[in-house]
């Protein structure tokens, strides 16, 4: 997978605003591309499984999805329940995330947006699974002094690329201090089969901390994995540069973990009881009306 050139960033400014209660405050950046029913369950788990008193924004950046994500992400975003950034072309991954990080930093240096101190980068084909999930992954984070947060590589090839740190973080779901990575000369998440290599690379030579989470094996989140191959593979999406790659490549993997596939089905049972039909007008009833976390169903636990 070929890489681009850099997207450009608005670096995020180097004096943390804290907000009155002390609370640490986290967004949410999510990059979106056909996958409708995906981004649909991402966003359902935060507000019913994590908690709306759990994170203080959230950005979904689509890549001109033709799929009806455009028109589901645009009610959600008239409701308040997201901010929504609209291409007209396809960015593809990497750029779509940058792009998410760099409005929010524009917000933070004119004072305009909610104060946000962490980022919190998941791919659309993740799912929450413990309302616990944000508060231990920053209890981590903020004991080691950490500029990132994620679940391991499984690949230790991977791990000799960095000097400071054992191991190299998956990019599914990154949890950011943008004051310490948000800025030159560290890159942004780039157009690249690995988006976020180059920023762990530079954050590992500047000598920043990069910390382990156990994201998948503490049962923290569900990644299906491929959600965005999968669509591109069953449209024919023969002008995606990712296509050819995409046909070899279009199975959930669940992160290897054994009982992905029960669990998905047992969440997704839940999913269509609480939205019905997946419409606009649904999701934005079933996640609008929640105002309190729910506690999953054993199977979910």
């Amino acid at each position: 997978m070929r890489a681009n050139r850099t997207p450009r960033r608005t670096t995020w400014p180097k004096v943390r605003r804290i907000a009155a209660d002390g609370r640490p405050r986290v967004a949410v950046v999510v990059a979106n591309y056909n996958t409708r029913r995906l981004i649909a369950q991402l966003i359902f788990s935060l507000y019913w499984i994590l908690g709306r008193d759990q994170f203080d924004e959230l950005v979904v950046v689509d890549n001109a999805s033709t799929d009806g994500s455009r028109q589901l992400l645009a009610a959600l975003e008239r409701a308040g329940l997201i901010h929504l950034l609209a291409n007209a072309t396809q960015r593809y991954h990497g750029p779509a995330v940058t792009q998410g990080i760099s409005w929010l930093a524009r917000g933070q240096r004119s004072g305009e947006s909610a104060v946000v101190e962490y980022v919190w980068v998941l791919d659309s084909d993740v799912i929450v699974r413990r309302r616990e999930t944000l508060r231990d992954a920053l209890a981590v984070l903020e004991r080691e002094r950490a500029a990132v947060g994620g679940q391991a590589v499984a690949d230790p090839t991977y791990d000799v690329l960095l000097r400071h740190n054992r191991e190299m973080l998956q990019p599914f779901s990154l949890l950011l201090d943008p004051r310490l990575v948000w800025r030159r000369p560290i890159p942004p998440f780039v157009e690249d089969g690995a988006p976020a290599t180059a920023l762990q690379i530079a954050a590992d030579a500047r000598g920043l901390r990069l910390v382990s989470f156990p994201f998948i094996e503490g049962r923290y989140l569900l990644h299906l994995g491929r959600g965005t191959l999968r669509t591109i593979a069953a449209a024919g999406d023969a002008a995606n540069r990712y296509y050819n790659w995409a046909l070899d490549h279009r199975d959930y993997h669940f992160a290897g973990q054994e009982t992905g596939v029960v669990w998905y089905r047992a969440f997704c049972d839940l999913f269509d009881a609480e939205v019905g039909e997946l419409s606009a007008e649904n999701l934005v009833a079933a996640v609008g009306e929640n105002t309190d976390p729910l506690r999953p169903p054993d199977v979910l636990e």
